[in-house]
């Protein structure tokens, strides 16, 4: 493994995604690897996204840190459906923790964060980036990979296969960023790899238990999050900021 000191501090982006572009996405994270040795980890929402990357990490034997951030309002199902990833596979799953306990937070602020507009996004800081951050600038890790595809459109529809994260004042790979959803389908199906038992109860996009709803026929993948925070003028918040491509910043 890589010491801090031998991580790469500046790559040619354009030169890399040009190479990126080529590789399957197995051969996408073992170019992470080789690069940036333990300072490339993924960050694992326990979707399925986040299942095809772990799994391509236990078929590559890798003990790089696969970070989960319990934010203290998941579903049990995302707790329990961890831990089954961790006893199957083996995997080097490290959960991070946000300073206060959601009691807490609702001492010192005087309200349930999550149920306000204003509040929403302070809450996701607190909860889910801020621990992620510091984890990520203590330790010295520099790349992070994640599940996002072009095909789930938006801003999502145009990045890059590798960019850089001002966040960690580092990079991001997407391994799986050309990937369709019948391709993500397939490899799960082929590799008998385990998914979230809440996507087969209408929950194709699956956060905090206390601001994700089922999603009915027809709607958005993502129309469950966050749906107590939509207006008919309004569309809401639909992403948490913990991806600096979508607009998240600093």
């Amino acid at each position: 493994m890589s010491t801090a000191e031998e991580v790469p501090a500046t790559i040619d982006l354009a030169l890399a995604n040009r190479h990126l572009e080529g590789m399957s996405a197995e051969e996408r994270i073992q170019w992470a690897v080789d690069r940036f040795g333990e300072h490339a980890v993924i960050l694992s929402s326990m979707q399925k996204t986040s299942s095809v990357l772990m799994h391509l990490f236990y078929k590559l034997s890798l003990e790089n840190e696969i970070l989960f951030v319990d934010t203290g309002f998941h579903f049990h199902e995302t707790l329990q459906f961890r831990d089954e990833f961790m006893r199957r596979y083996k995997l080097n799953i490290v959960t991070l923790y946000p300073t206060n306990t959601p009691e807490k937070q609702e001492e010192l602020y005087g309200r349930k964060l999550h149920l306000f507009v204003d509040g929403q996004p302070e809450c996701c800081d607190m909860r889910k980036k801020r621990p992620f951050n510091k984890h990520m600038k203590t330790n010295g890790r520099k790349l992070v990979m994640n599940g996002m595809r072009r095909s789930e459109g938006g801003r999502r529809a145009k990045i890059d296969f590798l960019e850089v994260d001002p966040s960690i004042n580092g990079f991001k790979l997407n391994p799986l960023l050309d990937w369709s959803e019948e391709q993500l389908e397939t490899y799960l199906k082929e590799n008998n790899v385990p998914v979230h038992p809440l996507h087969a109860k209408s929950y194709p996009s699956i956060g905090c238990a206390c601001c994700t709803t089922p999603v009915a026929p027809g709607e958005d993948e993502r129309a469950g999050r966050w749906r107590h925070l939509k207006t008919d003028e309004d569309e809401g918040p639909r992403y948490c900021g913990m991806n600096y491509s979508d607009g998240s910043g600093i």
